[in-house]
């Protein structure tokens, strides 16, 4: 009796440890999301005018030139959301969690709940935590992922559905990975939201190569004219080193060159954060920033990780 009493009192000892470690790694994980009032590698430097014009990079541009210049632009604050929420995400870090402007002319279903409202989701895994906050606010919300074992055509009790398919630059039923891919212009015509606005554009796709698919929508966006058929613009940007390499050179270059010709078309950053959730619990480092990393993007083989959420200043009419 006396070995079981202070075998149960272990056990308690031990569950409410844990229970402690776990509340500290939440609260540790979940402090400084928002990047741009902490963040030890944030940009100083005030956004620019609307019609200011940013000189894009070039293959004579070194590592280090593009490292600082792609650093420095996405932690400016290019326009100040008044109304906004961060939603979703796992519990224990906020990891897959978003920001929305909720500003009229951004979200127009707050004031006119009657309006029609279109988002698309791609890279969701198994957390439609986000997902799920907008289509209860009402708007209609499709998900994309060709990597998950969920049924295609998948809805669930928030009203969201899924597509076992993924975003790219060209049209495939089956890639060198076995996944069915579409560019998101046929996606709206397969999907009968020809000449619709999308209201929240959602990007956090992992590519097998160490990259992601941002690139690809952000080309088609510029390319298509497809930028004007988008209200707010969410990504997960993912730039892996060593920038050395110049696979990886290219793609940095190449997406600082798409972000500024987006801010070209009307596109404003209004929150950015940095994702190092993960890279914090391997460490059993809560105070671990981005900023620690950014040495390592020129010879190591760090990988910088940014939520970057935008408006989009000049709406238009859809094309397609």
């Amino acid at each position: 009796m006396v070995r079981m009493l202070i075998n149960k009192e272990r056990l308690f000892q031990v569950l409410f440890l844990a229970v402690i470690i776990l509340l500290g790694i939440t609260f540790t994980c979940n402090r400084e999301v928002s990047t741009y009032e902490r963040n030890e590698g944030a940009s100083s430097q005030r956004a620019p005018s609307n019609n200011f014009q940013f000189k894009k990079l070039t293959k004579r541009d070194s590592a280090e030139e593009s490292l600082e210049t792609i650093w420095n632009y996405v932690y400016q604050r290019q326009y100040n959301c008044k109304d906004h929420e961060y939603l979703g995400g796992r519990l224990l870090d906020r990891d897959g969690a978003y920001d929305l402007c909720l500003e009229d002319k951004f979200w127009p279903i707050k004031k006119n709940p009657d309006s029609k409202c279109t988002m698309y989701s791609f890279g969701v895994g198994n957390d439609f935590t986000f997902d799920d906050e907008i289509a209860n606010k009402g708007c209609d919300v499709h998900s994309f992922d060709p990597t998950t074992k969920l049924k295609d055509g998948f809805k669930r009790d928030s009203g969201v559905v899924f597509h076992l398919l993924g975003v790219s630059n060209e049209d495939n039923d089956k890639d060198s990975n076995g996944w069915k891919m579409r560019t998101i212009r046929t996606i709206k015509k397969e999907l009968g939201h020809s000449y619709r606005i999308i209201d929240y554009l959602k990007v956090d796709t992992d590519a097998p190569d160490g990259g992601g698919f941002e690139d690809m929508v952000m080309e088609e966006m510029l390319e298509t004219g497809l930028y004007k058929c988008i209200r707010q613009f969410a990504m997960e940007i993912h730039m892996p080193g060593p920038l050395t390499n110049p696979k990886w050179l290219d793609r940095c270059q190449r997406l600082y060159n798409q972000l500024t010709s987006l801010y070209d078309v009307g596109y404003r950053i209004y929150n950015t954060t940095d994702n190092v959730r993960a890279t914090r619990i391997v460490l059993k480092d809560p105070s671990y920033s981005q900023a620690e990393a950014k040495p390592r993007m020129l010879k190591g083989g760090s990988l910088i990780l940014w939520e970057v959420a935008m408006v989009n200043l000049n709406p238009g009419k859809c094309d397609f």
